[in-house]
């Protein structure tokens, strides 16, 4: 036998085994179940929950809403065109593609059930099984309270229908691949009746996003910094960057010195109305976090995200927090 006989042999035998691992890849993951055959009752109650995690605690509104144009400060969001999608950004902002976040109002999840929509939030997967990219923290929102996630599937049943189109999202290689492996079945807390006060605070510091955002990652998004230390950069449209602060308890560099009080007033500062008219230019400080957002939730919940904060170990570790642009 030849060295080249051997090798196209050795090469036929690699392409076999890349073949039947994609095969494996592709038929297996996502390892998702099927859509829950579910029916969530639109009463006002839930439907109201569903407004106030959506609008408000989760933030959800920040990625899923068209932001107001002009822009205001921390990218403030057009309340009359809830849940109708917004374009993200593309490679110029770290995403591996040009990124939208979908419309969805009843104009496009009009055909979906209320299992697909369910499955979509907790798992992070399509009508039609596909894999969503990550951006969308579904992996925090599968641990969502099936009660709270079912109040989101009601707020999006209510709010008006609006045929906003955006373009489909192409992930490239590898990345699509590697969402497959990161939708999962949900894994839900369930707190129901009075909830601890550190239970609550946990709960929402990583379903709103608190975790996601004020722990460094890499470029492939992994977490590789202190929790809640801060430090991610974010590209701002009036210039310069943003990045998440430290929000653990050091007294320096962290909110340590911050009382209860102190953190409800930050919130409570940047409601809506005070900064409609906060129209950044380039080089004014401006953020990514949606204050606004925020702003809405209640003292009770601000309060047990501080007490559970105040809990987690003290990080020294300074942040920039706004970065002008670099002089021309």
């Amino acid at each position: 036998m030849t060295i080249r006989t051997i090798g196209l042999a050795v090469l036929g035998t690699l392409c076999v085994i890349v073949a039947v691992a994609a095969a494996i890849v592709f038929s297996v993951f996502p390892r998702v179940s099927a859509a829950p055959d579910m029916k969530v009752e639109l009463t006002a109650e839930r439907v109201a929950r569903g407004d106030y995690l959506f609008n408000k605690a989760l933030a959800c509104s920040g990625c899923h809403t068209p932001p107001l144009v002009p822009r205001r400060f921390s990218g403030m969001t057009d309340p009359a065109q809830p849940a109708a999608g917004r374009y993200m950004g593309g490679p110029a902002a770290g995403f591996p593609a040009e990124i939208y976040a979908p419309n969805l109002t009843p104009a496009k999840l009009g055909s979906w059930s209320d299992g697909e929509i369910y499955r979509a939030i907790v798992s992070g997967v399509t009508r039609d099984g596909h894999a969503m990219f990550a951006l969308m923290p579904y992996v925090f929102y599968r641990r969502l309270d099936t009660a709270d996630a079912e109040a989101l599937v009601a707020y999006l049943r209510s709010v008006p229908s609006n045929p906003l189109e955006h373009p489909a999202v192409a992930l490239p290689f590898p990345v699509a691949t590697a969402m497959r492996f990161v939708a999962a079945d949900p894994a839900p807390e369930t707190l129901s009746g009075p909830r601890d006060e550190l239970a609550q605070g946990k709960y929402l510091a990583f379903a709103a996003s608190c975790f996601e955002c004020h722990t460094k990652r890499n470029d492939r998004g992994e977490p590789v910094g202190a929790p809640f230390a801060g430090g991610n950069m974010f590209g701002l449209q009036s210039g310069g960057f943003a990045r998440s602060a430290n929000i653990t308890p050091d007294e320096n560099t962290g909110i340590g010195a911050w009382s209860r009080a102190d953190f409800i007033a930050r919130f409570r500062s940047r409601t809506p109305e005070a900064m409609n008219d906060v129209l950044p230019k380039a080089g004014d400080m401006d953020s990514e976090m949606p204050w606004t957002a925020y702003a809405g939730m209640t003292e009770a919940d601000l309060g047990a995200l501080y007490a559970y904060l105040r809990t987690v170990p003290p990080v020294a570790a300074e942040v920039i927090t706004f970065e002008p642009p670099a002089a021309e």
